[in-house]
């Protein structure tokens, strides 16, 4: 179905109604039914415009919100993305006491609970989770509350092992748009994960701004919410509907709550607008007993966003990987007394956290805004190697590397025992060495070869990459090696030795540079 007022267009999937349909379920009598009329806006984290450029746009949309709750006491709202509302706080503090204070009072509702409103299929299951730990953590330490409705009405997609995660995260509901099998799905479900968790589902048919921009006449605005009221009665299970007013980075209509009033008084109207907030109606939807159970994955859409940008899917499984290194690092280093500032890791996280946004996340971002994405990344990416590289070094300072020769120690950071490729620099000032050997920590030889080597004139080496293979590194320990200047190269023939020959006790290959 497709709607157009105020030069919005609102596109929809599902079943189309004739408008004789239309009539007769307007012309059926019923009861004063109730609709819960949600006000929100939907901050864009970026996509056509930077993040910041976005903030610029959606700021002033906060401060319309404050205004609205202290002129109309049954005025509601809805706010989501921690990355939205943190600024606003830090850039407005003389309203910090209002919002805070609304938040208390349930007439500002957060949702979302995470930084942003991300990604939940392309994203790892590590950058999710964080996700909730970042916002939830935000909101309870700042706010006071503990956000409880997930909110992902942009997101492309959604895999089924969300219930899970949502419940275990406290997450009491899941409120959604895309992603619907089927035209004919009820808005009020009960999904089911793959390991048997339900949680209570709302979808959006009509998308988020199915009420947002009604005529500002009463007879138009009248007429506008009785055909958008009757347009979700195919698709809810009680005589109450929930409506959403809100668009992309949207402001909130100050020229409604006089004519929602004016509506309510009318005697004729068949239903009553009611300002609400999300927990609202899930409250009202928790008392029914007869909602449906839908267990799959409400996917795929998009299918083209798997694979667009791959070089930011790429480096985002990469500093994320570096991110838990260092913080890995950090945590056995404070374990060890050598205790240092982590903030700069916590905050490192945020523009990774932020990256997740279902925009970028999916890569359909515009050119200069994936320039910026780029730069977030590279952001995180330095402060994770600085972090590894000062934490790694208070952690090797307090091992005993004593023993002939230099020491290596090789650190395993995963959870579980690994085998797996080294790489050491080494570098001498005699000329007296014209080999490696490397001892591993029970002194037996470990096999090893050169993956570059820098020469003196006389053939002794000056500097090296030595290639070695570690064995059974402990999970999240170390292993000591010794590498060793010998002054003859073991089994290398006097003659005709270079660089180009690879040998060992059965065979002796020799490359010839010019040929190959």
């Amino acid at each position: 179905m497709l709607f157009k007022e105020a030069g919005i267009v609102f596109l929809s999937v599902l079943t189309l109604f004739t408008s004789a349909q239309l009539s007769a379920q307007t012309d059926k009598p019923m009861s004063k039914q109730t609709l819960y009329y949600i006000p929100h806006t939907h901050w864009e984290g970026a996509v056509f415009k930077t993040r910041e450029e976005y903030l610029d746009m959606g700021l002033p949309n906060i401060l319309k919100a404050i205004h609205l709750l202290k002129k109309y006491p049954d005025y509601k709202f809805t706010l989501d993305q921690v990355a939205y509302f943190r600024p606003f706080l830090e850039r407005y503090p003389e309203e910090a006491a209002a919002f805070k204070q609304f938040v208390k009072e349930g007439r500002l509702q957060i949702v979302g609970g995470m930084d942003v409103m991300p990604d939940d299929v392309k994203s790892g299951g590590e950058l999710f989770v964080r996700q909730m730990q970042y916002g939830k953590e935000y909101c309870r330490e700042q706010l006071g509350v503990d956000v409880t409705v997930s909110w992902m009405l942009d997101t492309f997609g959604h895999h089924p092992q969300m219930p899970q995660l949502l419940k275990l995260a406290g997450f009491k509901s899941f409120w959604f748009c895309r992603g619907v099998p089927t035209s004919k799905m009820p808005s009020e479900f009960l999904w089911r994960g793959i390991d048997g968790t339900d949680i209570p589902a709302f979808w959006i048919p009509g998308f988020y701004g199915l009420f947002y921009g009604p005529p500002d006449k009463p007879a138009e605005f009248t007429k506008f919410f009785k055909d958008r009221f009757n347009y979700l009665n195919p698709f809810a299970r009680g005589s109450e509907r929930v409506g959403l007013a809100g668009v992309d980075v949207s402001e909130p209509e100050g020229y409604v709550p006089p004519l929602v009033e004016q509506f309510n008084r009318s005697a004729d109207t068949p239903f009553t607008i009611h300002f609400s907030v999300p927990t609202e109606f899930e409250s009202v939807v928790s008392k029914r007993k007869d909602l449906p159970v839908f267990s799959n994955d409400l996917n795929p859409i998009f299918q083209g966003t798997y694979s667009s940008r791959a070089e930011l899917k790429q480096v985002t499984r990469e500093v994320e990987q570096q991110l838990i290194t260092a913080e890995k690092l950090s945590a056995v280093s404070n374990w060890l007394g050598a205790h240092g500032d982590d903030k700069g890791l916590t905050d490192a996280w945020e523009p990774v956290l932020f990256n997740q946004t279902h925009d970028l996340a999916s890569g359909v971002m515009t050119d200069h805004v994936y320039e910026d994405v780029k730069r977030g990344y590279d952001i995180a990416a330095q402060v994770a190697k600085e972090t590894t590289d000062s934490r790694w070094d208070s952690i090797a300072a307090r091992i005993d590397t004593r023993g002939d020769g230099i020491p290596v120690v090789v650190f395993n950071t995963l959870g579980w025992p690994r085998t797996d490729m080294a790489q050491a620099d080494v570098g001498f000032a005699d000329r007296s060495c014209r080999a490696v050997e490397i001892m591993d920590s029970t002194g037996k030889p470990v096999t090893s070869q050169f993956s570059k080597v820098e020469r003196y004139e006389d053939g002794t080496i000056k500097r090296a990459k030595v290639l070695f293979v570690a064995r059974d590194i402990p999970a999240m320990g170390y292993s000591t090696y010794h590498i060793l200047a010998k002054s003859t190269e073991p089994g290398r023939p006097s003659e005709g030795a270079s660089e180009n020959t690879l040998e060992n006790e059965y065979y002796r290959v020799t490359v010839d540079r010019a040929t190959g």
